[in-house]
């Protein structure tokens, strides 16, 4: 298990801070000497599907780009969601440079939950009591390699999250019983939408930056494909009664000019794939 220490605790200015999605803007060593108050913002370039769901699955193909000054993460992803305006509930994981949080500039696997659309609840990996650990097979929080490099070797993390007796399971390179590295309790949700199952799954990458954005997925865009741009393959959920079901899954990219995405559905085994990401900067 990672575990967190001091030094981890103190690159963010409060506990609020170390616990949120985006670490609040700027720790206090990188402080915006021009514009110190400048708030770290969101970009995404992702699909989704509104669906009824007891969680899914894909293989999530994973790269390292840099974090430059003045940005903060870059990720990518899956989400499941139930709930609207601040009870908005989600289960989360992927991978994710976040040099500030985790002290390296590698990708890390990691996981993430929050019960009041991210307000007072929500914590990455141990960092807070939620997710129970099951198999010390995988370290959450934990530097992962090799990464894909372009046209290179390509590689992959396959992620599911299953609902099952209450509890969010969470599965790593593999569907089986051996596989399953722990789970939220359902009882971190507080009797919420998301302790029933979700109504939206979402897949793709995230960044946050304050004047300038990282590069999301490989920094390239979505018509790049194979061997230059992030993915996200096979992508399935399970039904209400279990039942594996192949996504149709619709695109969000809010911000083209620097990330984008698209989807195709290619025969077995890829199925519903999403290509995504994009350079960022400062536009």
């Amino acid at each position: 298990m990672a575990r967190v220490t001091l030094e981890e605790l103190a690159r963010f200015p409060s506990l609020d801070a170390f616990f949120s999605k985006d670490g609040k803007a700027l720790g206090a060593d990188q402080t915006l000497a021009a514009q110190p108050s400048v708030a770290a913002t969101h970009r995404y370039a992702h699909a989704y599907q509104f669906t009824n769901n007891l969680g899914g699955h894909s293989y999530l193909n994973f790269w390292d780009p840099g974090i430059g000054a003045n940005q903060v993460f870059s990720l990518s992803q899956h989400w499941y969601v139930a709930g609207t305006g601040n009870n908005l509930q989600t289960a989360e994981v992927g991978v994710q440079i976040f040099p500030q949080s985790y002290g390296t500039t590698k990708p890390v696997f990691f996981t993430y939950w929050t019960a009041d659309a991210y307000q007072r609840t929500g914590c990455y990996n141990l960092t807070c009591p939620a997710f129970v650990q099951t198999n010390r097979s995988w370290a959450l929080g934990g530097a992962i390699s090799p990464w894909s490099t372009p046209n290179g070797a390509q590689y992959e993390l396959e992620i599911t999250y299953y609902l099952y007796q209450g509890n969010w399971w969470l599965y790593v390179n593999g569907t089986s019983a051996a596989n399953a590295i722990g789970y939220y309790p359902g009882t971190i949700y507080n009797g919420g939408a998301l302790t029933k199952g979700a109504t939206e799954i979402d897949y793709g990458g995230e960044v946050v930056g304050t004047i300038s954005w990282p590069p999301m997925g490989s920094g390239k865009f979505a018509k790049k494909g194979y061997g230059k741009s992030a993915y996200h393959r096979a992508i399935y959920y399970f039904s209400m009664t279990g039942t594996k079901t192949n996504a149709n899954l619709t695109v969000d990219q809010q911000w083209p000019w620097d990330y984008t995405a698209t989807v195709t559905t290619y025969s077995s085994p890829w199925n519903e794939t999403l290509f995504f990401g994009g350079p960022g900067g400062n536009s």
